[in-house]
């Protein structure tokens, strides 16, 4: 049986994933890394090309909308009463000198690139983050400035972006990797508990087809870009389950007459 066959098996046929407890460990290595590649490339081209038009978005709002500003001290400073909120689409940028906007309110949008007073957020499919401008030590830069680095940034992006995906998918690839030691490790109870003779590398062999399931739903939910409640509990809900299930199908050593 084939890696892709391999792969399809794995979301509804226990019994037939039992059997690969035979297989030799390197083909299950093998097998993690191509299901990582088919979870995380598409998610990670998505949020590329995401990054990439926000930020083109992001540079036309700053030299055309926005008034001249002065970071300096970890604190952003300009002539402006209100904030200032632009959203295209499913973007959105927001500038704020007067501490008006919170990070509590930038949290309400889906995607978005917000500079506050004393810190930038970000928030994308995969989350929120944020950065103080104090971390970047005492610099002073002003709005031309930053234009001018934006334009070389730019530049960098076809090269940068490509490495940034290779490096995201073996970090990824190398938490699986741990996650999946650790499902084998509960693996352990299970066949202790249906007397099941399963050494812990057969463990590990099953426990990388288990994660089969859990993973591509996650994958997909992040290229439609849905928010999924309690996500860590339910994957590995759904994992443990799916090797339950899997080790429930390996039969009992026959007893000695």
């Amino acid at each position: 049986m084939n890696i892709i066959q391999q792969f399809i098996k794995s979301f509804y046929a226990p019994k037939t994933v039992a059997a690969f407890r035979f297989q030799k460990f390197g083909k299950s290595i093998l097998y993690v890394f191509f299901l990582m590649l088919i979870a995380s490339v598409p998610v990670g081209v998505l949020t590329s090309v995401s990054f990439y038009n926000s930020f083109n978005e992001l540079r036309d709002s700053m030299s055309e909308d926005i008034p001249d500003f002065k970071l300096e001290n970890g604190l952003l400073s300009a002539d402006m009463e209100k904030p200032y909120i632009d959203k295209d689409n499913d973007f959105t940028f927001i500038f704020d000198t007067t501490g008006e906007v919170k990070p509590d309110d930038v949290e309400e949008y889906n995607n978005v690139v917000a500079l506050l007073k004393d810190e930038a957020i970000v928030v994308d499919p995969s989350g929120m983050q944020r950065m103080q401008y104090s971390t970047f030590g005492n610099i002073s830069m002003t709005k031309d400035e930053l234009l001018d680095l934006s334009k070389n940034i730019e530049g960098l992006l076809p090269v940068l972006i490509p490495i940034i995906l290779v490096i995201a998918y073996i970090f990824q690839t190398g938490l699986k990797f741990i996650g999946i030691s650790v499902l084998a490790s509960i693996g352990l109870i299970f066949k202790n508990t249906m007397q099941r003779n399963l050494t812990y590398k057969q463990l590990w062999v099953l426990s990388a087809y288990a994660v089969t399931l859990p993973t591509i739903f996650f994958a997909i939910m992040g290229l439609l870009r849905i928010t999924v409640s309690l996500d860590f509990l339910l994957y590995w809900f759904v994992a443990i389950m799916m090797l339950y299930l899997i080790i429930k199908e390996v039969p009992k050593p026959k007893k000695r007459a």
